[in-house]
């Protein structure tokens, strides 16, 4: 019992002081601030946009050199550039731009409205003309490469407008062509009987759950990424400047181990959460932001349908138990070296298996992996991947409780297990100077402890 509660006051103080020192250096509170400056920037960014675009407006001079043309080409455009160029504003669907993203004039001559182009005044110029066939004909000229916005925009409009001049050469009327152009009664139905709702709904929902699990995917994956890194970096600095030898004899390699695990990982995940607490919150107040900048009405983004509490439980329990399980074998293979440059090479081995997981995990999310294959439930099971394969079950609704648990038991296991493993390498590598690690090296540490 006393020693039980010696290793635990051990484990909690090496915690500590790996926190305390990895949140009170320089370099920590600076990354930190410039991580969560860009995050707010990249949440603010269609706002920024915005405010930047917003009196941003393209001149295209238009010559009309076509005959008993019907409809009005140059009315027409405008309508037609601004309409498709609507809703591109700040916040997304903050509503249409106070200002008119195009300025569509006539020009007096071809000559006139291409030298327009050319001395920069417009940025594009149209010339209407008839072709052979009595048909309109359109020539773009302009500074935008072909295939950009402005071009592609123009293009697609003049196709409105060929076909509006063409019933009318046809001798419909405008009535008659509005009629003629009226959008038919579509309704889409699941083939399913027992699902209920559109089709179209249910698209939007899956599109809504496969960026909920993206994102909380990749936030796993960086984290054990980034984060174990760390940990491993941690051990070297230590090794490479003796101090392990001395904290060694005042805690038990299991106590060392298990307190810098834990004490690196609260430090990185403090930076992580503050991170993503930034990016959050810009993202729900984007709306009144771009309101008071941009003079929008728009309300702040709300948080995706998928992201239920239940998948927030979940993920939250895998993201703690996942890291934990690669965490402490980083800090294994960090003892094995000596020098900072070689940290990279020892925890390939993690770092491959970590992206593995993502991996399949992500192509299961979007359907190129059946994740109701026997070998994708199987991979739900394997600690080293669990953590990413309940995920994309979990959005998919193919896991029950009872798979879910069984995940979490043997991923606690695996916990237990790669730990006694990690602290025999630990307590052979933080002594080991000067070796090269290897294989039969790791198992000798593992059967002996040295």
């Amino acid at each position: 019992m006393r020693r039980g509660r010696a290793t635990v006051h051990n484990i909690v103080a090496v915690a500590r002081r790996e926190f305390v020192t990895r949140t009170s250096t320089r370099s920590f509170l600076i990354s930190t601030i410039i991580l969560v400056g860009a995050a707010v920037l990249i949440g603010l960014a269609p706002v920024v946009i915005g405010y930047i675009d917003r009196n941003s407006t393209t001149k295209v001079a238009v010559y009309v050199g076509a005959t008993e043309v019907h409809g009005d080409p140059i009315a027409s455009l405008d309508v037609l550039l601004n309409a498709q160029n609507a809703g591109t504003g700040a916040a997304g669907q903050a509503g249409e731009r106070k200002s008119k993203a195009y300025t569509v004039v006539p020009a007096a001559t071809a000559a006139g409205g291409l030298a327009e182009v050319r001395n920069g005044k417009a940025g594009a110029f149209i010339d209407v003309e008839r072709d052979a066939t009595g048909d309109l004909a359109f020539t773009i000229y302009g500074n935008d490469p072909v295939g950009s916005r402005t071009p592609e925009l123009i293009r697609q409009a003049t196709t409105s407008i060929a076909i509006q001049d063409r019933l009318g050469r046809a001798g419909l009327t405008p009535a008659q062509q509005a009629n003629l152009f009226a959008p038919p009664s579509v309704v889409i139905r699941s083939a399913d009987p027992n699902k209920t709702g559109s089709a179209a709904a249910g698209m939007t929902q899956e599109i809504t759950n496969f960026a909920v699990v993206f994102g909380l995917v990749i936030f796993l994956f960086m984290a054990i990424i980034l984060y174990g890194t760390w940990v491993a970096m941690s051990v070297v600095e230590e090794k490479s400047s003796r101090v392990m030898e001395i904290i060694l004899g005042a805690a038990t390699p299991f106590e060392l181990l298990f307190g810098k695990v834990l004490g690196v990982g609260a430090a990185a995940l403090l930076q992580y959460v503050a991170i993503l607490g930034a990016a959050v919150v810009t993202l729900l107040l984007e709306g009144q932001i771009a309101s008071i900048v941009l003079g929008e009405t728009a309300g702040g983004l709300k948080l995706p349908a998928g992201l239920t509490p239940a998948v927030l439980v979940i993920f939250s329990v895998f993201f703690v138990l996942g890291f934990l399980l690669y965490a402490v074998l980083f800090a294994a293979a960090g003892s094995l070296v000596s020098r900072q440059e070689d940290v990279n090479q020892v925890i390939t081995p993690m770092t491959l298996i970590a992206t593995a997981g993502y991996l399949i995990s992500l192509y299961a999310t979007i359907g190129f992996i059946d994740l109701n294959a026997p070998w994708v439930i199987l991979l739900s099971w394997v600690p080293f991947l669990s953590p990413y394969m309940i995920l994309a079950r979990v959005n998919a609704g193919t896991v029950g409780p009872a798979e879910v648990i069984l995940a979490i038991v043997l991923l606690i296991v695996a916990i237990v297990g790669a730990a006694w493993v990690a602290s025999r390498i630990y307590q052979a590598g933080v002594l080991m100077y000067g070796q090269r690690p290897s294989i039969r090296g790791m198992w000798k540490a593992v059967r002996t402890g040295r």
